[in-house]
């Protein structure tokens, strides 16, 4: 049985409080070293009946500072005392002589004072530096926008319900108009014959009175009246109106009432603002797509991040996923030579280089969503806002332009610039493949011109991109063909010519090459990587080149 001596390992002095056992509310006598538990002589021996743990019990004033040492893994009940630096782990002092032999060791005290320097500076950063980040921004929740968003949408509504109103108030003033004119009509048409039946019957009143006089002079001078009355009276060519209603379809008054527009939140700038260029891209992955073997792969688009809809030259579209398993198959008359998603991820695609039609993929059919009549898309970009931009070249005459559409309503067209002249190239009818950066401009891959045409959002001319100055004299040629942009709203561009990709800033300067293969389509998925396709082989790779 342990001695207590009371004088001494009471934990108590004048003028302070008496420390108490962690176990009761007794004063303090003695203090386990190994589980750092403070305890009163009653609760000592409950700890010493624990045996699953070592103990070390002195008194309290004689109670080792510090933490509670691991124990060994392998030599259980041994505390690690050491701790090896090839292994990453806490170590015992046998440890040294049997499984860690040889290794570097150093103290364990040493690592914990490290490891407790750097909780010390982490916690005056959080306290300090990131908290307050945190603290002060407190941005309102815009609760007024989305009213304004509701009372938008129901004004919308009210003055969609007021005009079909206003067109039903219309009609059937129209139609009371004609009503009272009929029946008008109708009452001079009753009238005039009741007149005329009484006419008839002084006729044959009179008629009679000729026959049963006998009078030769009347009967001779008898003028027969029948002529003028035996067709009748010419009735009135009264009309009935009939409404025939229009059959009214949710898309045409959906493209008519206007859809939603989302903005880019503050958390998408903050991160778009924290990725970097790689000094050296990275790659991540090879997906080996359907095409490749007697197929050549032709375009791409990620959906999100984990799924790609990809197209080839044996008329089909394809969705794989991150592993090439084919997920969903359409297939075409002809090669489907652009694709693109929109907001609601339903794939939009034209195929063949003749076709005026713009299709849509939807409830696993395939739908006409566009006919260009005289034009023929080259080109297809769906907008953060949800409209769909189609680049396209005439049919008859030589234009080329880019048109912005609202479902199925044309609302705007980008074709010439100020003074007039064209902004693409014409007289071809090569792609015009397209994307819209993140601060609205749209990015127009002119392959013919040989030269990458961005205009803003209204359509004016902000600059034009043809390859890098520096080494345009050694690479004379530039053939862009497929394009992206990324959150940075860096422009990235196919050279078809040298196959690889030029990274542009949003003003058109010359950043930087990736030189991967890149013909069979590229596109950048939601985690900033860029994806890119290899016509020959079918072969798509995951570059990482932003962090």
């Amino acid at each position: 049985m342990l001695c207590v001596h009371q004088s001494a390992s009471m934990a108590s002095t004048q003028g302070q409080d008496v420390v108490v056992c962690q176990l009761c509310p007794n004063p303090v006598e003695h203090h386990c070293n190994l589980c750092h538990v403070d305890l009163c002589s009653p609760c000592t021996l409950k700890h010493l009946a624990d045996k699953t743990n070592r103990h070390e019990i002195v008194e309290f004033i004689n109670r080792k500072e510090g933490p509670v040492l691991p124990e060994c893994d392998t030599h259980k009940k041994n505390r690690c005392e050491m701790y090896c630096r090839e292994c990453c782990k806490p170590t015992c002092a046998l440890c040294v002589t049997t499984t860690h032999k040889k290794h570097d060791f150093t103290d364990i005290g040493e690592i914990i004072e490290n490891k407790k320097q750097q909780i010390f500076a982490d916690m005056t950063e959080l306290e300090n530096v990131i908290v307050p980040k945190y603290r002060n921004l407190t941005p309102a929740f815009p609760s007024a926008e989305f009213d304004k968003a509701i009372t938008a949408i129901q004004d919308q509504e009210d003055r969609i319900c007021n005009l079909a109103r206003g067109i039903g108030s219309k009609l059937r003033n129209e139609v009371t108009k004609l009503k009272r004119k009929s029946e008008q009509e109708y009452k001079e048409f009753q009238t005039l014959a009741m007149k005329t039946e009484i006419e008839l019957n002084k006729i044959i009143q009179s008629n009679n009175e000729v026959i049963k006089a006998d009078d030769a002079t009347a009967i001779v001078s008898y003028k027969s009246r029948n002529e003028k009355f035996r067709d009748g009276i010419k009735k009135s060519d009264l009309s009935c109106p009939n409404f025939v209603p229009v059959l009214v379809k949710e898309n045409q008054i959906l493209d008519m009432f206007g859809k939603l527009q989302l903005q880019y939140s503050i958390i998408s700038d903050k991160q778009r603002n924290a990725l970097q260029l790689m000094e050296t891209p990275v790659y991540l992955k090879e997906i080996q797509s359907p095409y490749g073997n007697r197929s050549e792969l032709l375009r791409i688009t990620c959906e999100g991040t984990g799924k790609l809809w990809v197209s080839g030259n044996n008329g089909t579209i394809n969705q794989i996923d991150w592993d090439g398993s084919i997920l969903k198959s359409i297939n075409l008359s002809r090669n489907a030579v652009g694709l693109s998603l929109n907001v609601q991820q339903e794939l939009v695609f034209f195929e063949g280089w003749d076709d005026t039609i713009v299709f849509k993929y939807e409830n696993n059919s395939v739908m006409t969503l566009l006919e260009l009549s005289n034009w023929q898309p080259r080109g297809l970009c769906h907008t953060v806002n949800g409209n769909l931009l189609v680049s396209m070249r005439s049919v008859v005459d030589a234009r080329s332009r880019v048109v912005r559409y609202s479902g199925s309503t044309e609302c705007q067209v980008i074709e010439n610039d100020k003074r007039g002249k064209p902004l693409f190239s014409v007289h071809s009818p090569a792609v015009l493949l397209l994307t819209e950066n993140g601060n609205g401009d749209i990015c127009i891959a002119d392959y013919t011109g040989n030269v990458v045409v961005v205009v803003n959002s209204s359509g004016i001319l902000r600059f034009r991109y043809g390859g890098n100055k520096i080494t345009r004299k050694k690479n004379k040629t530039f053939e862009p063909l497929h394009i992206v942009n990324d959150k940075k709203c860096h422009i990235l561009i196919h050279n078809q010519f040298n196959n690889n990709v030029h990274i542009i800033d949003s003003d058109g300067n010359f950043i930087r090459y990736i030189g991967y293969l890149c013909d069979g389509g590229i596109s950048v998925d939601t985690d900033h990587n860029l994806v890119v396709g290899e016509s020959v082989t079918g072969k798509i790779r995951i570059i990482k080149y932003l962090e």
